[in-house]
């Protein structure tokens, strides 16, 4: 514990250290060079949660949209749906109903089928006539979730990277989820709705990032 204590580094770094001392006293024990090992009463401190989902302000989203570059679409998606960056990942033209106005997607982290409204900003850019089966950005579509974590490491990376080149705080693919939150908080949608247009299992987890009426959402998201 006072080696840890006096280590210089961050909380995370002192985890590594401990998780290495373990490992290194746990094989003396087998030799039998210990008779038990130490490490495992250490207790590690822990450092400050790091706020690495942080809500996007204006200047935020004006300066990633204005460089976007080839993901402008995509970051459209995540900011006016408010989905997933890996679930936008795996949308296809078949979860997309023109007509209707509406995104039936499968939300993988709850298993469950959900239909969102299509805003307005993203019915207009998109291009319609694809064959159903075409993924929506073919450079991030995978079936592998492995994989596709990878992939998302692009966009997420020019993301930062715009950010870092201004001089703002660091910021990840699901702040666009929290700035969707948020800016329907701010333009007065009910928690319920807001709840169900982030297809959260309860409202508290809506509180975190702080549809019932599928219109009453369509009139709320198309002003973002």
């Amino acid at each position: 514990n006072q080696y840890l204590d006096w280590l210089p580094v961050a909380a995370k770094t002192k985890r590594n250290h401990l998780g290495e001392i373990k490992r290194m006293l746990e094989h003396a024990v087998i030799e039998e060079i210990l008779f038990s090992n130490a490490a495992s009463l250490a207790k590690c401190p822990k450092g400050p949660k790091a706020n690495l989902h942080r809500d996007l302000e204006p200047i935020d989203l004006n300066l990633i949209f204005a460089n976007a570059g080839p993901w402008h679409l995509y970051y459209l998606f995540l900011y006016h749906t408010g989905l997933r960056a890996g679930d936008v990942a795996m949308l296809r033209y078949k979860n997309l109903h023109k007509e209707r106005g509406t995104i039936v997607s499968l939300v993988r982290k709850s298993r469950k089928v959900h239909e969102f409204p299509l805003p307005a900003v993203l019915h207009q850019t998109i291009e319609w006539g694809k064959d159903e089966k075409t993924p929506l950005f073919p450079s991030l579509y995978t079936v592998s979730e492995q994989t596709l974590n990878g992939k998302l490491k692009k966009p997420r990376k020019h993301m930062q990277a715009i950010l870092k080149a201004h001089d703002r705080p660091h910021a990840t693919l699901h702040s666009f989820r929290r700035a969707f939150n948020n800016a329907l908080r701010d333009l007065g949608l009910e928690i319920g709705d807001r709840q169900a247009l982030l297809a959260h299992a309860s409202s508290d987890t809506t509180l975190i990032y702080t549809s019932r009426n599928l219109e009453l959402a369509r009139q709320y998201v198309d002003q973002i």
